[in-house]
Protein backbone atom coordinates (compact mmCIF):
# COMPACT_ATOMS: atom_id res chain seq x y z
CA UNK A 1 0.00 0.00 0.00
CA UNK A 2 1.23 3.50 -0.81
CA UNK A 3 1.00 6.14 1.92
CA UNK A 4 -1.55 8.83 1.09
CA UNK A 5 -0.08 12.04 -0.27
CA UNK A 6 -1.17 14.80 2.12
CA UNK A 7 1.36 17.50 1.17
CA UNK A 8 0.48 20.38 -1.14
CA UNK A 9 2.91 21.79 -3.72
CA UNK A 10 2.78 24.71 -6.15
CA UNK A 11 0.72 22.58 -8.56
CA UNK A 12 -1.09 20.13 -6.27
CA UNK A 13 -3.38 21.39 -3.49
CA UNK A 14 -4.33 18.71 -0.97
CA UNK A 15 -6.68 19.11 2.01
CA UNK A 16 -6.18 16.60 4.83
CA UNK A 17 -9.86 16.16 5.70
CA UNK A 18 -9.14 13.33 8.11
CA UNK A 19 -6.98 15.66 10.21
CA UNK A 20 -9.84 18.18 10.19
CA UNK A 21 -12.14 15.59 11.78
CA UNK A 22 -14.25 14.38 8.84
CA UNK A 23 -14.86 10.72 9.61
CA UNK A 24 -14.06 8.22 6.83
CA UNK A 25 -12.95 10.99 4.46
CA UNK A 26 -9.17 10.99 4.08
CA UNK A 27 -8.07 13.65 1.59
CA UNK A 28 -9.35 15.94 -1.14
CA UNK A 29 -6.80 16.92 -3.78
CA UNK A 30 -6.62 18.84 -7.03
CA UNK A 31 -4.08 19.77 -9.66
CA UNK A 32 -4.20 22.10 -12.67
CA UNK A 33 -1.34 21.08 -14.96
CA UNK A 34 -0.39 23.38 -17.83
CA UNK A 35 2.06 20.84 -19.22
CA UNK A 36 2.48 17.08 -19.09
CA UNK A 37 4.09 15.46 -16.07
CA UNK A 38 5.78 12.12 -15.53
CA UNK A 39 3.60 9.07 -15.12
CA UNK A 40 1.80 8.35 -11.84
CA UNK A 41 3.37 5.21 -10.40
CA UNK A 42 1.18 2.18 -9.85
CA UNK A 43 -0.05 1.93 -6.25
CA UNK A 44 -2.73 0.41 -4.03
CA UNK A 45 -4.98 1.93 -1.36
CA UNK A 46 -6.11 -0.77 1.04
CA UNK A 47 -9.69 -0.43 2.27
CA UNK A 48 -10.25 2.85 0.40
CA UNK A 49 -12.34 4.13 -2.50
CA UNK A 50 -10.89 6.89 -4.66
CA UNK A 51 -13.12 9.16 -6.75
CA UNK A 52 -11.42 11.12 -9.55
CA UNK A 53 -13.26 13.94 -11.33
CA UNK A 54 -11.51 15.31 -14.41
CA UNK A 55 -12.81 18.83 -14.89
CA UNK A 56 -10.90 19.44 -18.13
CA UNK A 57 -8.33 17.64 -20.26
CA UNK A 58 -7.94 13.91 -20.82
CA UNK A 59 -6.05 11.13 -19.05
CA UNK A 60 -5.23 7.44 -19.30
CA UNK A 61 -5.37 5.23 -16.22
CA UNK A 62 -4.34 1.61 -15.76
CA UNK A 63 -6.42 -0.28 -13.18
CA UNK A 64 -6.11 -3.98 -12.43
CA UNK A 65 -4.62 -4.74 -15.84
CA UNK A 66 -7.10 -2.63 -17.85
CA UNK A 67 -6.62 0.76 -19.54
CA UNK A 68 -9.21 3.51 -19.17
CA UNK A 69 -9.32 6.88 -20.91
CA UNK A 70 -11.24 9.68 -19.24
CA UNK A 71 -12.05 13.10 -20.65
CA UNK A 72 -13.26 16.42 -19.29
CA UNK A 73 -16.38 15.92 -17.18
CA UNK A 74 -15.71 12.23 -16.50
CA UNK A 75 -15.60 10.44 -13.14
CA UNK A 76 -13.44 7.39 -12.44
CA UNK A 77 -13.60 5.16 -9.36
CA UNK A 78 -11.01 2.80 -7.89
CA UNK A 79 -11.83 0.36 -5.13
CA UNK A 80 -9.98 -1.22 -2.17
CA UNK A 81 -6.92 -3.27 -3.08
CA UNK A 82 -6.94 -2.30 -6.77
CA UNK A 83 -3.57 -1.43 -8.26
CA UNK A 84 -3.89 1.80 -10.22
CA UNK A 85 -1.85 4.58 -11.78
CA UNK A 86 -1.05 5.89 -15.25
CA UNK A 87 1.58 3.20 -15.91
CA UNK A 88 3.57 4.31 -18.99
CA UNK A 89 1.26 7.23 -19.75
CA UNK A 90 2.12 10.74 -18.53
CA UNK A 91 -0.16 12.82 -16.37
CA UNK A 92 -1.61 15.08 -19.02
CA UNK A 93 -2.52 18.75 -19.02
CA UNK A 94 -5.81 19.53 -17.34
CA UNK A 95 -7.52 19.91 -13.99
CA UNK A 96 -8.30 16.88 -11.84
CA UNK A 97 -9.91 16.48 -8.41
CA UNK A 98 -9.59 13.34 -6.29
CA UNK A 99 -11.34 12.34 -3.08
CA UNK A 100 -10.26 9.31 -1.04
CA UNK A 101 -12.56 7.80 1.57
CA UNK A 102 -12.05 4.84 3.85
CA UNK A 103 -14.50 1.95 3.89
CA UNK A 104 -15.77 1.96 7.50
CA UNK A 105 -15.96 -0.95 9.89
CA UNK A 106 -19.28 -1.73 11.52
CA UNK A 107 -18.72 0.85 14.28
CA UNK A 108 -17.74 3.80 12.03
CA UNK A 109 -19.98 6.35 10.37
CA UNK A 110 -19.46 8.39 7.22
CA UNK A 111 -19.55 12.07 8.16
CA UNK A 112 -22.76 12.69 10.13
CA UNK A 113 -24.73 9.74 8.76
CA UNK A 114 -26.10 6.92 10.87
CA UNK A 115 -24.45 3.50 10.70
CA UNK A 116 -27.33 2.22 8.58
CA UNK A 117 -27.05 5.17 6.19
CA UNK A 118 -23.28 4.69 6.02
CA UNK A 119 -23.73 1.07 4.97
CA UNK A 120 -26.28 2.07 2.31
CA UNK A 121 -23.84 4.65 0.95
CA UNK A 122 -20.91 2.27 0.57
CA UNK A 123 -23.07 -0.58 -0.73
CA UNK A 124 -24.23 1.82 -3.46
CA UNK A 125 -20.63 2.72 -4.35
CA UNK A 126 -19.59 -0.92 -4.64
CA UNK A 127 -22.50 -1.43 -7.04
CA UNK A 128 -20.63 0.90 -9.46
CA UNK A 129 -17.53 -1.29 -9.60
CA UNK A 130 -18.45 -2.74 -13.00
CA UNK A 131 -19.09 0.73 -14.38
CA UNK A 132 -16.20 2.72 -12.94
CA UNK A 133 -16.03 5.45 -15.63
CA UNK A 134 -19.00 7.73 -16.32
CA UNK A 135 -19.93 11.33 -17.05
CA UNK A 136 -20.47 13.90 -14.28
CA UNK A 137 -21.42 17.59 -14.44
CA UNK A 138 -20.29 21.07 -13.40
CA UNK A 139 -22.17 20.83 -10.14
CA UNK A 140 -19.42 18.50 -8.90
CA UNK A 141 -16.87 21.22 -9.58
CA UNK A 142 -19.02 23.72 -7.66
CA UNK A 143 -19.15 21.52 -4.53
CA UNK A 144 -15.39 20.84 -4.58
CA UNK A 145 -14.36 24.43 -5.30
CA UNK A 146 -16.61 25.64 -2.48
CA UNK A 147 -14.87 23.25 -0.06
CA UNK A 148 -11.52 24.69 -1.13
CA UNK A 149 -12.72 28.25 -0.61
CA UNK A 150 -14.00 27.46 2.89
CA UNK A 151 -10.72 25.74 3.81
CA UNK A 152 -8.73 28.89 2.99
CA UNK A 153 -9.66 30.07 6.49
CA UNK A 154 -9.61 28.44 9.94
CA UNK A 155 -12.66 26.23 10.31
CA UNK A 156 -15.35 27.02 12.85
CA UNK A 157 -18.31 24.83 13.68
CA UNK A 158 -20.63 26.26 11.05
CA UNK A 159 -18.08 25.89 8.26
CA UNK A 160 -17.49 22.26 9.23
CA UNK A 161 -21.23 21.70 8.86
CA UNK A 162 -21.11 23.37 5.42
CA UNK A 163 -18.24 21.12 4.30
CA UNK A 164 -20.03 18.04 5.62
CA UNK A 165 -23.13 18.90 3.59
CA UNK A 166 -21.05 19.66 0.48
CA UNK A 167 -19.26 16.31 0.78
CA UNK A 168 -22.54 14.42 1.16
CA UNK A 169 -24.02 16.31 -1.81
CA UNK A 170 -20.93 15.52 -3.89
CA UNK A 171 -21.06 11.81 -3.02
CA UNK A 172 -24.80 11.60 -3.72
CA UNK A 173 -24.22 13.28 -7.08
CA UNK A 174 -21.51 10.75 -7.97
CA UNK A 175 -23.92 7.92 -7.18
CA UNK A 176 -26.65 9.59 -9.22
CA UNK A 177 -24.41 9.97 -12.29
CA UNK A 178 -23.07 6.45 -11.89
CA UNK A 179 -26.54 4.95 -11.78
CA UNK A 180 -27.68 6.99 -14.80
CA UNK A 181 -24.71 5.79 -16.81
CA UNK A 182 -25.79 2.15 -16.44
CA UNK A 183 -28.55 2.90 -18.94
CA UNK A 184 -26.46 5.05 -21.32
CA UNK A 185 -25.43 3.64 -24.68
CA UNK A 186 -23.58 5.06 -27.66
CA UNK A 187 -25.94 5.50 -30.60
CA UNK A 188 -25.62 3.18 -33.58
CA UNK A 189 -24.61 5.95 -36.01
CA UNK A 190 -21.83 7.30 -33.76
CA UNK A 191 -20.55 3.78 -33.11
CA UNK A 192 -20.49 3.11 -36.86
CA UNK A 193 -18.64 6.40 -37.37
CA UNK A 194 -15.96 5.33 -34.88
CA UNK A 195 -15.59 1.99 -36.66
CA UNK A 196 -15.30 3.81 -40.01
CA UNK A 197 -12.62 6.13 -38.60
CA UNK A 198 -10.64 3.23 -37.13
CA UNK A 199 -10.68 1.40 -40.46
CA UNK A 200 -9.58 4.46 -42.46
CA UNK A 201 -6.89 6.11 -40.36
CA UNK A 202 -4.53 6.19 -43.33
CA UNK A 203 -7.07 8.11 -45.44
CA UNK A 204 -7.99 11.81 -45.32
CA UNK A 205 -10.97 12.13 -42.96
CA UNK A 206 -12.89 15.38 -43.18
CA UNK A 207 -15.48 16.27 -40.56
CA UNK A 208 -17.88 17.27 -43.34
CA UNK A 209 -17.61 13.76 -44.76
CA UNK A 210 -18.28 12.22 -41.37
CA UNK A 211 -21.24 14.54 -40.80
CA UNK A 212 -22.71 13.48 -44.15
CA UNK A 213 -22.10 9.87 -43.16
CA UNK A 214 -24.46 10.55 -40.22
CA UNK A 215 -26.93 12.67 -42.23
CA UNK A 216 -26.29 15.56 -39.86
CA UNK A 217 -25.15 19.14 -40.20
CA UNK A 218 -21.50 19.67 -39.26
CA UNK A 219 -22.33 21.53 -36.05
CA UNK A 220 -24.92 18.95 -34.96
CA UNK A 221 -22.53 16.08 -35.73
CA UNK A 222 -19.70 17.61 -33.68
CA UNK A 223 -22.08 18.27 -30.79
CA UNK A 224 -23.53 14.74 -30.83
CA UNK A 225 -20.15 13.05 -31.18
CA UNK A 226 -18.64 14.95 -28.25
CA UNK A 227 -21.73 14.43 -26.09
CA UNK A 228 -21.64 10.65 -26.59
CA UNK A 229 -17.89 10.01 -26.82
CA UNK A 230 -16.63 12.67 -24.41
CA UNK A 231 -14.28 14.35 -26.90
CA UNK A 232 -14.49 15.99 -30.30
CA UNK A 233 -14.29 13.97 -33.55
CA UNK A 234 -11.01 15.71 -34.44
CA UNK A 235 -9.52 14.73 -31.08
CA UNK A 236 -10.79 11.17 -31.49
CA UNK A 237 -9.17 10.87 -34.93
CA UNK A 238 -5.79 12.12 -33.68
CA UNK A 239 -5.88 9.84 -30.63
CA UNK A 240 -6.67 6.82 -32.78
CA UNK A 241 -3.87 7.72 -35.18
CA UNK A 242 -1.41 7.92 -32.27
CA UNK A 243 -2.59 4.57 -30.91
CA UNK A 244 -2.06 3.05 -34.37
CA UNK A 245 1.34 4.76 -34.58
CA UNK A 246 2.42 3.07 -31.34
CA UNK A 247 1.71 -0.30 -32.93
CA UNK A 248 3.49 0.57 -36.19
CA UNK A 249 6.59 1.91 -34.40
CA UNK A 250 7.09 -1.50 -32.81
CA UNK A 251 7.73 -3.00 -36.26
CA UNK A 252 11.49 -2.66 -36.95
CA UNK A 253 11.17 -2.02 -40.69
CA UNK A 254 8.93 1.04 -40.16
CA UNK A 255 10.71 4.40 -39.97
CA UNK A 256 9.16 7.36 -38.16
CA UNK A 257 8.70 9.13 -41.48
CA UNK A 258 6.95 6.08 -42.96
CA UNK A 259 4.56 5.90 -40.01
CA UNK A 260 3.81 9.63 -40.23
CA UNK A 261 2.96 9.52 -43.91
CA UNK A 262 1.06 6.23 -43.65
CA UNK A 263 -1.24 7.88 -41.10
CA UNK A 264 -1.81 10.99 -43.19
CA UNK A 265 0.36 13.50 -41.31
CA UNK A 266 1.67 16.28 -43.52
CA UNK A 267 5.21 15.93 -42.18
CA UNK A 268 7.21 13.87 -39.72
CA UNK A 269 7.77 16.99 -37.59
CA UNK A 270 4.02 17.58 -37.24
CA UNK A 271 3.57 13.90 -36.43
CA UNK A 272 6.25 14.20 -33.72
CA UNK A 273 4.47 17.24 -32.23
CA UNK A 274 1.10 15.43 -32.06
CA UNK A 275 2.72 12.23 -30.78
CA UNK A 276 4.39 14.04 -27.90
CA UNK A 277 1.20 15.95 -27.10
CA UNK A 278 -0.68 12.69 -26.49
CA UNK A 279 2.05 10.49 -25.03
CA UNK A 280 4.59 12.81 -23.42
CA UNK A 281 7.31 11.08 -25.48
CA UNK A 282 8.89 11.73 -28.86
CA UNK A 283 8.40 9.08 -31.58
CA UNK A 284 12.17 8.50 -31.59
CA UNK A 285 12.30 7.70 -27.88
CA UNK A 286 9.24 5.43 -28.22
CA UNK A 287 10.76 3.88 -31.35
CA UNK A 288 13.77 2.77 -29.32
CA UNK A 289 11.81 1.16 -26.48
Amino acid sequence: MQQLDRTSTNERHIIDLEALGFECIKVLGTYNYRQMKKSLEMHIHDNMIEICFLEKGSQYYHIQGNDYRINGGDLLLTFPGEEHGTKSFPEERGRLFWLIMEVPDKNQRLLNLTKKQTKLFFDAFFELKKNRVFKGSNRLKYDLNTIYRICEYPLDGLNKIKITNLLIHFLLSVLEFGNKSKHKTISKDIMETCIYIDKNLNEPLSLEELANFNNLSLSHFKYKFKKEMGYSPSDYILRQKIERAKELLKIPKNSIQDVAYDLGFSSSSYFATVFKRYTGKSPSSYYLL
